[in-house]
Order: C-alpha cells, then structure tokens, then sequence
C-alpha cells in the first residue's frame, strides 16, 4: 500500500551548527507532517556564538535545484530564507513565477540571533521588489519590520501599524513577530484586505533561540501544505514553536538551538 505526503520546498541557507537555515527548516517540516525538499541558496560557517563567513550558491546551481524539484515532486508551499545577493532572489522570483508556485511563505531574513548581518543593503531592494509580491505572508521581527517601513516600533499599535504598512505596501500578508518585544510574544497578522489577526503567547523563558525564525516560517508553510488557512496555520505554528522553545534544549556556547523534535520525545 502506498501513501503519500504533502510536499513543501525550502530555499534557504545552510547553516553548519544545524539550529537555523535549511537544517532547521526541514528538522521542522518533518515534525509538522510534511515531505521537506531544499534549494540551498548560501553555505554559511556559523555556530551559536555567530557567523564566520559567508559563500552565495552560483544562481545557476540554485535554478536548477529549484526546476528540478518542481519537475518531479512540485511542492504545495515554499518557505523562502536567508537570500543575501540581488542575483540569487532574481533566480528565486524567476523560477517560482515560472513554476506556479503557491503558498509562498517568506522570512525576509537580515540579521542573525546573534547580530550578524545577512543581507547585503541592495538585496533588500530586489528582494521586497520582487519576492514580497509574490509571497502569501512575509514574516518580519521588530527589526526587520523597523528596517522595512523606516519606523520605530515600541508597542502592540507600531506593531500593528507597520505590519498595515508593509501589506499595503507590497501587497503581501505580513506577521509581525513580537519576540524581540517586551511584552509577551505576541504576533500580529494583516491580511491584503486589512484584517488584523492578534496571537497571544506568554513568552518562554529560555535564552537558547537560534533559528526561531526559521522554525516559525518553515511551520507556517508547512501547515499551509497540509490546508490550514493562514491564521490556522500562523497559531498551529506558534503553538509548534512555543513547545521546542519549552523543551529547554541547551547545546552550544551562544545563543543555541530548539528541540525541533519535541513533540516525539
């Protein structure tokens, strides 16, 4: 008898340690139900303490990654990553316009836990210019949703505002993610058509968040995969996420990694 699984692609950067990038993101679709696949766009040397250096994948390398996922198992959703060079999100925009892609999911990674920049400053032009058009729901940090509207955000309303700012903006859905806040880490989502989703989570006491972000997007897109609609999808995430941040799981020197596999311990 045989059975089968819905299919999500990753395309994002490896990161060596295994707690971010593309090891985190299939660590989760596995836990989430889903079949994952990778499109690797960056090798990264890092590890909980921070990133030594940097290698972009050749875009024609990570196009034929990309075609020859879709050309046998075509994915229900895409999380998209870490993407730090204009010539790699030009590929990405490409071939997922030329794929159909559906259920595009996109962390529009800048700056690492451990405060490393990951982008490089015309990239982020390309990447809301080309990606945040096509993507179901960008999920930004504080930082990330400050650097992307040019405002500083200080509570629950900034919070909201800019998550309105950058959906009618860029004609994407945008959660705003409050764990760099100080209050609980509570998330807003706005839709293209202006509704406001709130999700309310007391914040886990647990220093150990490498690849948090990663986790979150990899979840949503997977749940997605499996039907959810997108606020289903962004609270089932959560609650995935809230539990590999309660496992307390505690390896490395830095900021270290979740339990992606909690929920089968």
């Amino acid at each position: 008898m045989s059975t089968t699984l819905p299919a999500v692609l990753a395309i994002s950067g490896s990161d060596s340690s295994g707690g971010a990038g593309m090891q985190a993101d299939l660590k989760t679709m596995l836990a989430c139900g889903v079949f994952g696949m990778s499109a690797i766009t960056a090798l990264t040397a890092q590890n909980t303490t921070g990133v030594r250096s940097i290698q972009d994948t050749k875009p024609e390398i990570l196009a034929d990654q990309i075609d020859m996922v879709f050309e046998d198992i075509p994915p229900v959703a895409v999380k998209i990553g870490m993407v730090s060079a204009t010539d790699i999100i030009d590929v990405i925009a490409d071939r997922l316009t030329a794929h159909h892609a559906t259920n595009i999911v996109l962390d529009p990674v800048m700056v690492a836990t451990s405060g490393a920049k990951l982008i490089s400053d015309d990239a982020i032009a390309a990447l809301t210019g080309k990606l945040f058009p096509m993507a179901t729901v960008v999920t930004p940090n504080i930082p990330e949703a400050e650097a992307l509207t040019d405002t500083l955000i200080h509570d629950q309303e900034d919070m909201e505002a800019a998550a309105r700012r950058i959906a009618d903006r860029f004609g994407c859905a945008a959660l705003v993610k409050g764990g760099h806040g100080t209050e609980d880490a509570n998330d807003v989502l706005v839709e293209t058509d202006g509704t406001a989703t709130w999700f309310d989570e007391t914040r886990v006491d647990n220093p150990n968040t490498h690849g948090t972000g990663c986790t979150l997007s990899s979840a949503i897109a997977s749940y997605l995969a499996l039907g959810d609609p997108l606020p289903k999808a962004i609270k089932h995430a959560k609650k995935y996420l809230t539990g590999a941040l309660k496992a307390q799981l505690d390896l490395g020197h830095g900021s270290g990694p979740m339990d992606h596999f909690w929920k089968y311990r």
